[in-house]
């Protein structure tokens, strides 16, 4: 069982720094269109409140969000030049060291920074309605 937790932690730790690589290429000139593109369409994703299997369904609602996104990220940092890969994984490391030290501390970032943008995705969608 503790393989098991420390697998879990391992993903996730390495899932905010692939997060961070794709953030760092997708601003990277030397980074290809179509990976620059890729990128860009994960971390919307991402932060969009729209999934491609709703939650509401059982087991796989939560699957696609736990298997999609982080191999995604995967696929993508992979794939990158190894310039932009060894530039990115450097300021990935740089500011997980300076602010999100903690795994707790990069969740509580992550949640709000969603709440947020779902909050003004909807206040965007309900001011384009009501007007």
């Amino acid at each position: 069982m503790r393989r098991v937790g420390t697998a879990i932690r391992g993903r996730f730790l390495r899932f905010r720094r692939e997060i961070l690589v794709v953030g760092y290429a997708v601003r990277s000139g030397d980074t290809p269109l179509r990976w620059r593109l890729a990128g860009t369409l994960l971390i919307l994703y991402l932060l969009s409140p729209v999934d491609l299997i709703p939650v509401v369904v059982p087991v796989l609602g939560v699957l696609d969000d736990l298997i999609i996104v982080p191999l995604g990220l995967s696929l993508v940092v992979g794939r990158l030049p190894e310039e932009v890969r060894r530039e990115g994984e450097a300021s990935a490391a740089r500011i997980i060291h300076r602010w999100v030290a903690r795994p707790l501390r990069f969740l509580v970032v992550l949640v709000t920074i969603l709440l947020v943008s779902w909050s003004l995705i909807l206040a965007l969608v309900w001011w384009l309605l009501v007007r």
